[in-house]
């Protein structure tokens, strides 16, 4: 895991007085807000906003021709009043969407009146071919260009002429808001079902929680907890949920996956009809089909994203400055989700290429301040196309020039990224003394959820804080539990997938944490627990061995074996239950490091998959005459 630069938000004094004044708001609170550029007018809104605050659609550009469109065929009783279908394309085969051919086919089967969802105003092209033969309307809201598709109706707030004040709306909200001025012109009221389903879509699109969707997402969390979609309801409880209040992270981290993966491995439809459905056992079957989709596309992932890792392992300083790795038929549908991971590895521009029949389809991750975008269309002249944004893009490539590609974007990288953006930033909110986190200050808090883009979880620095126990957690040890010592007793800190802190970080040791706070609620007892995104060590003295600590560490190392340890975990465990008398628990383990690098001790597998120690030291002597990267010995140094 890479060392991180932390930069602490500064601050605004005379702006938090302001909304501490004007909203009566906890000063943390109005620290968080100022953070988050909201003032005291938004502010009303953002912390108490409700739907009677979502805008008027009909001040969406062609809303009224859309309306009276679909009103219009409906009255008509043509194919939309007797039934209304829909076409997911194949995300592998057609791409995400119009496509000639299946507009074709959807003319053919007798539609006289198609409604796109989150695609078609890139499409002018296709638009055209087939305007004079079916109505299109077309809801998006991916930036316009400057040619709008000829539909009948485009509702696209981000067209240059559209009136509508909130540019930040979703795929999904853009929808919401037609079937809200359908709603509205037909039964004169607010259409308000289905919101869980427009939080779900919303969260999942990740665009900025703030205005009309952090309403949004407010009101259809408030329903997915109460009274959900059948679908989604049978979701959340595969998914493990039940038990659960349903948030923004929940739909984020744990729901929208389940449904994505039927895109990704096989097809979204069945995505939909879980959604559509009112029938208990079909959304049961679906809801377990989605689980163990998920599943599969979770081992896929896992398997590519292993073979990446060895993959960059074996380029030594050809990945310095840039990672691309490639492999023959690798799941094109679950390469983003790898380069995102190579990316929180590494940390830095990525790229992960499937080749199928000598034509690698790739896709792109950056990091903070460097545009992934620019940097492709640096290469355009040996790509067969390429598009995208600052932090993701795609493209395509002849396989024979995807090392002509590493090389064109080491060179460019060299000279657009600099030494220290190489090094991931944790952006503080706030420093906290680690005595006054309590359960009060998690509740005001949480007053600025629902968290995603534009509104992120806030994360708090505690700047010295002492270590009192810490432990590795989970069936497989994967997960570390760091306990702080408090004025009035401890607070727990949780660090998902670093059992490598187990290595760093010791009992009595001081450290710095920056962290986001929770609650943990157990057996009707509720304590704040801080999750962890860096800690930090803070050592006064460098770390120093000695021939003696080496030789204290080697015999708590045999003591070990001979009691049966089978893992270097458990040696680990070991010698740091012992408290060696002549080193600290950082260089104690450091010592064993040193038996690792000259090759003395390793850890194997047998036969049977159970793990087990090799010790490799011949006549039961160790002869340090090895010199490694922080340590030298003389000659005559053996150790019996």
């Amino acid at each position: 895991m890479k060392k991180k630069r932390w930069h602490i938000m500064p601050r605004d004094t005379e702006k938090e007085n302001t909304l501490i004044r004007e909203l009566g708001v906890n000063p943390i609170v109005a620290r968080l807000m100022v953070n988050r550029n909201i003032d005291s007018d938004e502010g009303h809104r953002f912390l108490e906003g409700t739907l009677k605050d979502l805008l008027d659609p009909f001040t969406l550009k062609d809303m009224e021709t859309a309306v009276a469109l679909i009103l219009e065929t409906i009255e008509a009783k043509v194919k939309m009043g007797a039934r209304v279908s829909y076409y997911i394309p194949e995300r592998q085969s057609e791409g995400y969407g119009l496509n000639l051919e299946a507009l074709e086919h959807i003319i053919s089967d007798g539609a006289s009146l198609v409604i796109t969802v989150d695609c078609g105003i890139s499409s002018y092209d296709i638009v055209e071919a087939v305007c004079d033969r079916i109505d299109i309307i077309i809801t998006d809201h991916h930036t316009a260009p400057p040619q709008i598709p000829p539909a009948r109706a485009v509702i696209n707030h981000k067209q240059p002429d559209c009136p509508y004040t909130d540019k930040n709306l979703s795929g999904v909200g853009v929808a919401f808001k037609l079937c809200q001025a359908l709603w509205l012109r037909q039964c004169g009221e607010w259409y308000l079902d289905d919101l869980d389903i427009v939080a779900l879509g919303t969260v999942a699109d990740v665009v900025p929680l703030v205005g009309e969707n952090r309403i949004i997402v407010q009101a259809g969390l408030k329903k997915m907890n109460e009274l959900p979609n059948l679908g989604i309801d049978k979701l959340i409880d595969v998914a493990g949920l039940h038990d659960k209040t349903i948030t923004a992270g929940h739909i984020g981290f744990t729901l929208a996956p389940r449904l994505n993966a039927a895109g990704r491995v096989t097809h979204a439809t069945r995505a939909v009809e879980l959604l559509v459905t009112d029938d208990v056992d079909l959304a049961e079957t679906i809801a377990q089909e989605l689980q163990e989709t998920n599943m599969e596309r979770q081992e896929i992932e896992r398997s590519i994203h292993e073979e990446a890792r060895a993959n960059v392992a074996t380029q030594g300083h050809l990945a310095d400055y840039v990672t691309v790795v490639a492999g023959e038929n690798w799941h094109p549908g679950v390469i983003g989700i790898v380069a995102s991971r190579l990316v929180e590895e590494f940390y830095k521009p990525t790229l992960v290429i499937s080749i199928d029949d000598g034509v690698g389809k790739g896709s792109c991750r950056s990091i903070e301040g460097f545009n992934i975008y620019n940097a492709l269309k640096s290469c355009e002249d040996i790509l067969i196309q390429f598009g995208g944004h600052a932090a993701a893009a795609g493209f395509s490539i002849d396989a024979s020039r995807i090392d002509e590609l590493r090389q064109r974007l080491t060179e460019y990288c060299k000279a657009h990224v600099s030494p220290d953006e190489y090094i991931p930033v944790v952006s503080i909110d706030a420093t906290l003394p680690v005595d006054d986190i309590d359960v009060d200050i998690v509740d005001r808090v949480s007053a600025l959820e629902p968290y995603g883009m534009g509104n992120s979880t806030p994360i708090f620095g505690v700047m010295d804080a002492k270590v009192q126990d810490i432990m590795l957690m989970g069936q497989l040890k994967n997960h570390c539990k760091v306990i702080l010592a408090t004025a009035n007793g401890s607070v727990d800190a949780i660090a998902w997938n670093r059992p490598d802190l187990f290595r760093h970080i010791f009992q009595g040791m001081n450290v710095k944490v920056a962290f986001t706070l929770q609650k943990n609620e157990w057996q009707g007892f509720v304590s704040p627990q801080l999750m962890i995104q860096d800690i930090e060590p803070i050592i006064e003295e460098p770390i120093q061995l000695s021939a003696e600590g080496l030789r204290e560490i080697y015999t708590i190392v045999r003591l070990a074996l001979k009691g049966g340890a089978n893992s270097l975990y458990y040696v680990e465990q070991e010698i740091l239950r012992r408290k060696p008398t002549n080193q600290n628990g950082s260089s104690a383990l450091m010592a064993l490091d040193v038996f690792k690098e000259l090759g003395i001790i390793s850890e194997e597998t047998n036969d049977n998959g159970q793990a087990m120690i090799r010790w490799n030291v011949i006549n039961g002597k160790l002869d340090l005459t090895t010199s490694v990267t922080f340590i030298t010995y003389s000659q005559q140094e053996v150790i019996q």
